[in-house]
């Protein structure tokens, strides 16, 4: 079976999903081909429409936003839905160039993507919800993303005194979205008993934040060693993200063994459970989430458990062996049609 995954480089978790979805499939025998487009054509995807899938593939997989442009009558085509941000986030996490962009433009490709394809696939069952709900497609295969257990996973342990200063953890791209504009109220709610490290991700910028209250530094640029060793030295792993289509850092930080605290919001509501693998806030409410991890803190034995509860979620509900036996599923269903 020959997978072709044309794929936009957007410096984000979407790479890391092509990439994963692509080795995953090679490590069972599929010949995976992710071809990566540049980043223009995300604003006139219908040019990739002449672009022909190599020779021999039997089915093509593309990110919903792209993949209408793909419709070959002779190949079943698959459109992954990871989240949809058409109608939302503005102006709270989204500018109004961005809102008419993706109002006006990302909204009538998807349309077509979900029209054209053979298959919708969601990675979570939040954005199967928002598909649904936006564009009234229910035939939506829920794939989950999974976690390499080998590779994200706990190391010794860390032994924290009241003496000690809590480690707090935020990895991601620092846009609005994600929460970047609220590191500073964060730390300065969170006090000077915490350090807080933020890994920026595949995006590097940084915005401005006070030094008041938590110590805080930055990282970028981290290999997936030096990534996991940061998740594994950390205390608890903290999202600000204000909207996802899956949690991908908190599972991660699962994966190791550390409590998440988090916004209650799409994406991160599938992967974490309230009070049984972290603390869940309310959205913007930035004290409410500093409060948690003072919980956590005053709490070690709390958070040990709802650290390990982590560490058996993921092993169990996240894997990626039955991520990759969902798709290779589906791929073949598609072609005994």
């Amino acid at each position: 079976m020959k997978i072709w995954l044309p794929t936009i480089r957007a410096r984000s978790g979407a790479d890391i999903y092509a990439e994963r979805l692509a080795q995953g499939l090679r490590e069972r025998g599929v010949q995976a081909v992710v071809e990566w487009l540049p980043h223009a054509y995300q604003y006139a995807p219908w040019f990739l429409h002449t672009r022909p899938p190599p020779t021999g593939t039997d089915v093509i997989s593309a990110n919903s936003q792209i993949a209408f442009a793909f419709c070959h009558h002779s190949v079943p085509l698959v459109a992954t839905a990871l989240h949809c941000v058409a109608g939302r986030g503005y102006p709270q996490w989204k500018s109004l160039p961005q809102a008419i962009f993706h109002n006006q433009l990302v909204r009538r490709f998807e349309r077509a993507s979900f029209r054209t394809a053979n298959a919708v696939v969601a990675i979570s069952d939040s954005t199967r919800h928002e598909v649904w709900e936006d564009f009234g497609i229910r035939d939506v295969h829920t794939i989950p993303l999974w976690i390499d257990a080998h590779v994200f996973s706990p190391g010794p342990k860390r032994i924290s005194t009241d003496s000690d200063r809590t480690c707090v953890l935020i990895v991601g791209n620092m846009s609005r979205r994600k929460g970047g504009d609220l590191i500073a109220p964060f730390c300065d709610a969170l006090g000077n008993d915490f350090d807080v490290t933020v890994v920026t991700g595949l995006r590097s910028e940084r915005p401005a934040v006070s030094v008041n209250g938590a110590g805080l530094r930055f990282a970028s640029g981290l290999t997936t060693d030096q990534l996991v060793a940061a998740y594994r030295n950390t205390d608890i792993l903290v999202s600000l993200s204000r909207h996802e289509g899956f949690g991908y850092t908190a599972l991660e930080g699962m994966a190791c063994g550390k409590p998440v605290v988090a916004f209650e919001v799409s994406g991160l509501r599938d992967v974490v459970v309230n009070g049984g693998t972290g603390l869940l806030a309310p959205v913007e409410d930035v004290a409410a989430l500093a409060a948690c991890c003072r919980t956590l803190r005053e709490h070690p034995a709390q958070a040990r458990a709802l650290g390990q509860a982590g560490l058996h979620r993921a092993l169990t509900v996240f894997t990626e062996e039955r991520a990759i036996e969902a798709h290779l599923a589906l791929y073949s269903e598609l072609l005994t049609r």
